[in-house]
């Protein structure tokens, strides 16, 4: 998980107690103080401007390697939570049957 401050209450404690919520060995949560991953995602999933890519969730089957120098790789799957009309929108069954997908 990427923690970004967004949001006046966003910050590197809000992000941590937030982590109880994929409480999982596999998920690693990092903070992202100068947002380097929403500006990155923005691009990367062309979010029409002025939307900033935040509150999404990207999948990558297991595996992906990121090797750079070199372009990142295309995401598996990835819904957005703020009612845009641009990716899936975000319901907890559908990103649950995902995920399960990628790991079965």
């Amino acid at each position: 998980m990427l923690w970004s401050p967004i949001l006046a209450h966003d910050n590197r404690f809000a992000a941590q107690q937030a982590t109880v919520y994929l409480d999982d060995p596999r998920v690693v949560h990092f903070w992202d103080l100068w947002t380097f991953g929403m500006n990155h995602f923005t691009k990367k999933l062309n979010y029409p401007k002025p939307e900033l890519a935040w509150d999404i969730f990207v999948l990558y089957k297991p595996g992906t390697e990121w090797i750079l120098p070199g372009p990142d790789p295309d995401p598996h799957y990835w819904m957005q939570h703020r009612g845009l009309d641009i990716g899936a929108d975000y319901t907890k069954e559908d990103l649950h049957a995902e995920i399960k997908r990628l790991l079965d």
